[in-house]
């Protein structure tokens, strides 16, 4: 268990790049801003284990320390988000704390079949259980932290 971000980076260098940008299969997340973040590649990396879920990349926003749970996915929003949840269990158990309102998740589908009606209840129910934000977008997310 790591205490601070500092220590996790540190202590997973081969996992982590100073980067805003996330991108596989086509899709490709982006943090507009000039802040510093780090990313960290968590399937396969941080987390190696294959039998357990996990999103596919973190970022780390070093001025508060936010940090963003990133899934880019095909199609399955709902595997995806449960890919993020999960990755945050494992994090508040084994890696690192972070509290509710500093977590926030991404997922960047090819395409999104659910109904609006159906992203905002998994939207809201993200944001009551496990962080501040979650955002659902096709193909492509520029995320401008406020």
């Amino acid at each position: 268990m790591h205490n601070n971000f500092d220590e996790l980076i540190k202590a997973n260098q081969g996992c982590c790049t100073k980067s805003k940008v996330a991108s596989e299969n086509g899709k490709r997340f982006e943090i507009v801003s000039n802040e510093d973040f780090t990313r960290i590649r968590i399937d396969d990396c941080l987390i190696t284990s294959q039998q357990v879920q996990k999103c596919d990349f973190g970022f780390v926003r070093h001025s508060n320390n936010d940090f963003y749970f990133v899934e880019l996915k095909g199609k399955d929003v709902k595997i995806a988000l449960d890919q993020i949840i999960n990755t945050i269990s494992i994090f508040e158990s084994t890696i690192i704390r972070i509290p509710k309102d500093k977590r926030f998740g991404f997922i960047v589908s090819s395409r999104n079949p659910l109904s609006s009606t159906e992203t905002n209840n998994l939207k809201q129910a993200f944001a009551k259980r496990y962080g501040r934000l979650l955002e659902i977008k096709s193909v492509q997310c520029k995320y401008i932290p406020k």
